[in-house]
């Protein structure tokens, strides 16, 4: 299977950001790609009327599963939220970013936890700042995922953090992670192999495809079986 991850910065309104999305998508698939995955919040901080509609309209007349990052409301709760279009599931942020002095998360409701897709692989879903946390994607390896699909607005400043915590979340769990970032963050987008080992990157606007040997994934798996050796009863602190 060929998977693609969108480099793309926010156009001048939402809509704008949708028809170049548009154009993406269409190359994607024409590219052999089933899945395209967009970065965090490609569509602004706000919530936008008629988007998933739109989006779900984009994956069905593209022919792929489309992975698209944005604002959600529900109720009076914001979510940063993360969707496979057109039949879903969705994920929301667990670990929102709130650190002092940063533009972040600010007023947007945690995720309950972790959303498995099944989609030629079994992919565990999360959004930027979870990077942070290797329970996440330790929970996502134990629940069967061979994969992560992550989309980020990691600023640039730190993109050599992003991308040592890219290699570390693949290596311990011996899973392939695709990271799709936000042109305009300074930060580039990568595919990351399940023995840690950077297998594409994408600095300038557009596409990057990638195909998981999921052949050698099984193979690493059984020669260092990393998960099997875990020993959680030595891992109380007395």
């Amino acid at each position: 299977m060929t998977l693609a991850l969108l480099h793309l910065a926010p156009r001048e309104d939402p809509w704008a950001t949708l028809r170049a999305v548009r154009a993406y998508a269409r190359k994607a698939q024409a590219r052999g790609a089933s899945l395209l995955l967009l970065p965090e919040l490609l569509f602004g901080k706000a919530p936008v009327l008629g988007l998933e509609e739109a989006l779900k309209e984009l994956a069905a007349e593209a022919g792929l599963l489309l992975l698209a990052g944005y604002m959600a409301e529900e109720g009076r709760r914001r979510k940063n939220h993360l969707a496979a279009f057109p039949e879903g599931p969705s994920y929301d942020k667990v670990h929102p970013y709130l650190a002092e002095g940063e533009e972040g998360d600010e007023g947007v409701a945690p995720g309950e936890g972790p959303v498995l897709l099944r989609a030629g692989m079994v992919f565990g879903l999360a959004l930027c700042y979870d990077l942070d946390f290797p329970e996440l994607f330790r929970a996502y390896a134990l629940g069967g995922a061979e994969g992560f699909l992550v989309g980020t607005a990691w600023p640039g400043a730190y993109r050599e953090l992003m991308a040592v915590l890219a290699r570390a979340r693949a290596a311990e769990n011996q899973a392939y992670l695709l990271l799709a970032s936000r042109e305009d963050t300074g930060s580039p987008s990568l595919a990351v192999g399940p023995d840690g080992r950077l297998l594409g990157v994408r600095e300038e606007e557009g596409l990057l495809l990638f195909s998981p040997d999921l052949e050698f994934q099984r193979a690493y798996r059984a020669k260092y079986p990393l998960l099997r050796h875990r020993r959680e009863e030595a891992y109380r602190v007395r």
